[in-house]
């Protein structure tokens, strides 16, 4: 096992934020997918099963897990919202399950229209069904470490959320600062109040990258113990807050091969091969010119 696992993020929170009037064709997802996992990478978060109006960049993602290759130890995920969704994954090649809910009332509102606990009764059900079809589990917990009017979360709620979230099954939940405004100090203190309710090597962080503090949070939260990373190759994806993403960071999520240099430096383990993760970065940069985007903002591509 690696000292630090990084869980891909870039073919479904990255591509999902491009030009949805230049839709992707699929095999150059599949392509991306390939080098991810060909790099090392034994978590690729590859699609969601979602509303094709809604986030059309997703609309072909059981074509993509068709025809991606499929390594024997990697969790291939994708993206269920509730069990309308779900006969879809099911019927697809991926193996597990990642379910979202938020720990903000606000942004549960803002993103899924509906309350905190309607979510958690839409993400029960597919956890449910997933568990009984021999799926593994994952969750995405949104807000918590910030709300999105920038208050610190209210960490009996991201508590108690977390706690349910593990007992469906998750093998982890990843605590997301969706906004991307948060800091180190931040993190260490959501982190020490979490782990002192759940099992640490439940926790996975997911940062975002709005004022560029997304490795820094990612060191702090290693330094806390935790030991499994969300990231996206190239940085793409990250806030859904646009006055955000015109921020010094970017908006994009922390940078994988950003955070893999890091770890590498240090001397902590991660199982990728760097050059290889670089093809990645570079499709990923090709994809971004084919839609008409921003170029990634990964320092490594500059």
């Amino acid at each position: 096992m690696p000292e630090a696992r990084i869980c891909e993020m870039a073919p479904r929170d990255g591509l999902q934020s491009l030009n949805k009037e230049k839709l992707i064709p699929a095999d150059q997802k599949v392509a991306l997918v390939n080098a991810l996992t060909d790099a090392g990478l034994d978590f690729v978060e590859v699609g969601s099963f979602v509303s094709k109006r809604a986030v059309p960049q997703m609309a072909d993602t059981i074509d993509v897990a068709a025809n991606i290759t499929k390594p024997d130890i990697c969790d291939l995920a994708a993206l269920v919202p509730n069990a309308k969704y779900y006969e879809e994954f099911k019927s697809s090649s991926l193996n597990m399950a990642a379910i979202f809910v938020s720990a903000s009332e606000a942004y549960s509102q803002f993103n899924l229209r509906m309350s905190i606990e309607e979510s958690m009764t839409a993400a029960s059900a597919v956890a449910e069904s997933a568990k009984r079809d021999g799926f593994t589990l994952r969750a995405h917990l949104s807000a918590v470490f910030q709300d999105i009017d920038g208050s610190d979360s209210d960490l009996k709620i991201a508590t108690d959320l977390t706690r349910r979230l593990i007992d469906l099954g998750c093998d982890h939940v990843a605590l997301a600062d969706t906004k991307g405004t948060t800091h180190p100090l931040r993190v260490r203190q959501v982190i020490a109040h979490l782990a002192a309710a759940v099992p640490l090597d439940k926790l996975a962080v997911h940062f975002h990258d709005s004022f560029g503090m997304g490795v820094a949070n990612a060191l702090m939260a290693y330094e806390c113990g935790v030991r499994v990373f969300d990231a996206s190759v190239g940085g793409i994806g990250g806030t859904p807050f646009k006055d955000l993403a015109k921020g010094p960071g970017g908006g994009g999520n922390v940078v994988t091969e950003e955070l893999v240099y890091m770890f590498h430096q240090m001397g902590v383990e991660t199982g990728i091969d760097f050059d290889k993760l670089m093809v990645a970065a570079k499709l990923v940069r090709d994809i971004a010119q084919f839609t008409g985007d921003l170029a990634p903002p990964s320092k490594m591509l500059r």
